[in-house]
């Protein structure tokens, strides 16, 4: 039997690694998924009411980067800042 491992996407606003699907598909669609971490919400937060990732990005840095979701617990030793500068390549 084979084991099929995962597969986790990135959330392009935050960095986030551990999305179960992609933002957006190879045609567009949106996934309609939140991100956990910063809150974006995929096809609604951009498409729906226009928000860019880096107007998001701006807010959520601003905020002081604060976990988004109320239901799933950070991973163990997330590193908001970490993630941010690895997805902005600094």
């Amino acid at each position: 039997m084979t084991r099929m491992t995962p597969r986790h996407h990135t959330c392009p606003v935050c960095g986030f690694n551990r999305l179960k699907e992609a933002p957006r598909s190879r045609s567009g669609g949106a996934s309609f998924e939140i991100c956990p971490a910063c809150g974006f919400q995929f096809g609604v937060s951009d498409d729906d009411d226009g928000i860019s990732y880096e107007e998001w990005r701006e807010d959520w840095t601003a905020r002081g980067m604060e976990w988004s979701s109320q239901g799933i617990r950070p991973p163990r030793g997330w590193k908001p800042e970490k993630l941010l500068a690895a997805l902005l390549g600094k």
